[in-house]
């Protein structure tokens, strides 16, 4: 199973149905207005047999939506205020968008604009999961990325044959934390950063382009900033700011002072600290889920595969050991 069909799952088992097998097409359009964006719906054949699922967290909304028919969805204005990232999980469908046109299967991506008109056929087996982003969230994360202040206006491509790693990681983390009830902190910023960086888009060539490394007092001031806030949610634009550099420049000196992104370094902060956590802890009152949030960690089954890979053990088993390496009963 893919990793997208993984997330349709999640979205159908944890999410609200807001639309359940149903045939009338007002019902299907308002609460697909509600959830996604304003648009017209046209039923081309058969009888709808819609079923929408849907999970807030905070200003990004993450869906799963099926006309169960063929359908052509066109836009009530040119001017919208989400931004809506598609990940089909069967079936084909053709979207438009402006002047620009792509078919999209399973394994690609879509992200619709909020600036131009638009237009999407799906066939009767088209089934997606469906990001939803806010327009300003958006635009200020690039913004960040690109080291201006306010907000800078950024078209992605309509298409991309490859779906961010860490775009999917964050999806399956907003839906977590939104089942639980938990504030989802700045997951919101960082799946915006996340898709900036992941998917084509108007200012990658921006933010590929060549950098000045910073100091090396500037890193080590953005490593103070990240040790001093490991259990936090942020995205690495903030910390760019923080340090009064680019995004690209920062990614450049980490790679220079350390020999990897800032990300990895990150990473591997947040697994020592974990595992020192569970080493000294008291198996019967600490858990593993709560030391994985108590670092930073909002994936947990990422955080086992991640732990289990750096230190060759599980973080149970760590919990269970004593320092003379005998088992301890829970």
């Amino acid at each position: 199973m893919s990793r997208v069909a993984g997330i349709a799952g999640l979205v159908r088992m944890r999410g609200r149905p807001m639309v359940s097998a149903a045939d009338d097409v007002d019902e299907v359009v308002g609460a697909c207005s509600i959830a996604l964006r304003p648009h017209a719906l046209l039923v081309r054949d058969r009888r709808l047999s819609a079923r929408l699922d849907h999970l807030a967290a905070g200003s990004v909304s993450v869906n799963r939506l099926r006309y169960g028919a063929a359908v052509r969805i066109s836009e009530l204005a040119p001017e919208q205020d989400e931004f809506l990232l598609s990940l089909p999980v069967s079936g084909r469908a053709r979207f438009a968008y402006g002047t620009t046109s792509a078919v999209l299967r399973p394994g690609a991506a879509s992200v619709v604009n909020p600036y131009r008109s638009f237009q999407l056929d799906f066939d009767d087996a088209f089934d997606q999961v469906v990001l939803r982003l806010d327009r300003p969230l958006v635009e200020r994360t690039a913004a960040l990325l690109a080291g201006t202040p306010g907000t800078v206006a950024v078209q992605f491509d309509l298409r991309a044959d490859t779906v961010s790693p860490g775009v999917l990681a964050l999806v399956e983390a907003a839906i977590h934390l939104s089942a639980e009830g938990a504030r989802p902190g700045h997951l919101e910023a960082l799946l915006a950063e996340a898709l900036l960086l992941g998917h084509p888009n108007t200012l990658s060539e921006t933010l590929a382009a060549e950098t000045k490394a910073p100091s090396s007092a500037r890193v080590r001031r953005a490593m103070d900033y990240l040790l001093a806030h490991l259990p936090e949610s942020f995205s690495m634009a903030e910390v760019a700011r923080h340090c009064g550099v680019s995004l690209r420049s920062l990614q450049i000196g980490f790679r220079r002072e350390t020999g990897r992104t800032l990300s990895e370094w990150l990473r591997e902060q947040r697994l020592d600290r974990a595992r020192a956590l569970l080493a000294a802890a008291d198996p019967a009152g600490a858990t593993v889920t709560a030391t994985a949030l108590a670092c930073g960690f909002v994936h947990l089954g990422d955080f086992a595969a991640q732990f289990k890979r750096r230190f060759g053990e599980s973080p149970s088993a760590v919990l269970r050991e004593t320092d003379d390496g005998s088992s301890r009963r829970r």
